[in-house]
């Protein structure tokens, strides 16, 4: 039995709780501490940091230079905010993330960034960002600060409340898009703020689904770090569908009772697609999801993903489209 845990794969050997010292000394030997820095920042979640822009596309201030360029600025300062957090969040889950099947390769969970430059980075980059949100406007600096403080109060505390953990989770994303309507300086779309919170507790709930369902499968009945057990899973699936479903369906009603009146639309019926475009993204999600084939993260899935990207595409096109024709 020990001579076949010593030759298992190394995330098999995390997931069974089994140190892996080795391993954090290889990957330490590979990559340079500049390189681990940046990979910690993981900047590829910057990509939901788009969301900033949505208002822009919704609202009909698209050719505005003076909110482009407020929300360009708004884009880096969250952003570098984001980062901060994250390094943030990998320190607090330090010991959890060395037992999960795949966060063990997080560079401060190897050992290949240091735990005082996470330290330092974090605290500058934190304070870079509310500098740079100071010079934009009152609003945009208080959700940056609010921003800053759930994320936070979400790594030390309300990860480990089930349910709790991924209704924050969405809130988080929809602040993203008060932080564009504040710099974008236009008026609050309820539709489309509730759509956000469904699309993204749907996403949240895979993610989670996703998390519960691997654990399960090392023969864990708890989820490290988390407040869900295994038996879970089919409770998470459900309320992913119900959520996903919800969000189409808010999405038609954004269509009929605001974008079809609203003047800046030439062609409002070009929205018409949307709704079937968002079905199908969510669709997939689920679909994979089920069968044990998406990401842990599935933001950083749909960014890789050629399917995903063209159903973006797609639903991007429409508003475009329908602004301009």
């Amino acid at each position: 039995m020990q001579h076949q845990l010593l030759h298992c794969r190394p995330w098999v050997r995390c997931a069974r709780g089994f140190a892996i010292n080795r391993v954090e000394q290889n990957f330490s030997a590979k990559q340079g501490v500049l390189a681990a820095l940046i990979e910690g920042l993981r900047l590829h979640q910057w990509a939901k940091n788009v969301l900033i822009f949505v208002p822009l596309l919704l609202s009909g201030t698209i050719q505005s230079l003076d909110a482009w360029i407020a929300c360009v600025i708004g884009f880096f300062a969250w952003g570098i905010l984001a980062s901060a957090t994250y390094l943030l969040n990998d320190l607090r889950d330090l010991e959890s993330d060395r037992g999960h099947w795949s966060k063990w390769r997080r560079p401060i969970a190897r050992g290949a960034l240091p735990i005082p430059l996470a330290v330092a980075t974090a605290i500058t980059g934190i304070a870079a960002s509310f500098a740079i949100g100071w010079t934009l406007t009152v609003g945009a600096l208080l959700i940056l600060i609010a921003y800053a403080v759930l994320t936070i109060t979400y790594s030390l505390w309300l990860k480990r409340l089930p349910i709790i953990d991924v209704f924050l989770l969405a809130s988080l994303y929809t602040l993203r898009l008060f932080f564009g309507i504040e710099l974008a300086a236009i008026s609050y779309s309820p539709w489309l703020l509730v759509f956000s919170m469904f699309v993204f507790l749907s996403l949240s709930l895979a993610k989670r689904y996703t998390e519960v369902g691997r654990g399960g499968s090392f023969g864990r009945e708890t989820v490290e770090g988390r407040g869900y057990v295994a038996k879970d899973a089919p409770l998470i699936f459900g309320l992913g569908l119900s959520t996903a479903a919800s969000a189409v369906l808010i999405m038609v009603l954004y269509l009929i009772n605001e974008a079809f009146g609203a003047t800046f639309y030439r062609t409002p019926l070009l929205l018409w697609p949307v709704p079937g475009l968002l079905f199908l993204w969510l669709g997939r999600i689920w679909l994979l999801a089920g069968r044990d084939e998406l990401d842990d993260d599935p933001i950083r899935f749909a960014i890789r993903d050629a399917v995903s990207l063209g159903l973006s595409a797609a639903i991007t096109l429409s508003f475009v489209l329908a602004w301009l024709v």
